[in-house]
């Protein structure tokens, strides 16, 4: 059954190209109005493409004339396969959601209080600052002195 489906829309698919370029009028020009119906010859009569509905219909000689029987689609599958692809698409869109960073917490208000004292803390600053130049000062001075050393004691031994 399933490869009888198959068989038919491949010759379909095959079909429809040279049926629309047979689509022409007497004087060779393609006609502007598309038919209705598009015919396909298969093994035992034609399958016919509604250009419209997209129906497809199988086409046999029987013993009155010809009758056409709508070919079953597999509805119920393409249905599942459906609910299937929405039900994935809900699940990524959860996962993406629980992947975004979080919102950032508010910020805490500024402290807009304007300082009590500038001129003490400024004061304290400056005399940090005197202590941190001192340091520096004597260690370099220690440092060039431990240097003058050594080159001395280098000099008196060689």
């Amino acid at each position: 059954m399933r490869n009888t489906r198959l068989a038919i829309a491949l010759a379909l698919t095959c079909a429809v190209s040279p049926a629309l370029a047979q689509n022409q009028t007497p004087d060779g020009m393609p006609s502007t109005v598309p038919s209705r119906y598009t015919f396909t010859r298969v093994d035992d009569g034609f399958l016919r493409l509604d250009n419209n509905s997209g129906q497809i219909a199988f086409c046999s000689p029987h013993s009155v004339g010809w009758a056409c029987q709508a070919v079953p689609e597999d509805r119920a599958a393409l249905e599942k396969e459906i609910a299937r692809l929405q039900d994935e698409v809900a699940s990524l869109k959860t996962q993406i959601s629980a992947l975004r960073a979080p919102p950032m917490p508010p910020r805490p208000p500024a402290d807009l209080t304007p300082p009590s004292d500038k001129s003490a803390e400024a004061a304290k600053l400056r005399e940090d600052i005197e202590r941190a130049r001192a340091a520096v000062e004597n260690a370099w001075r220690r440092l060039v002195d431990m240097i003058v050393n050594f080159q001395k004691d280098m000099m008196h031994k060689s």
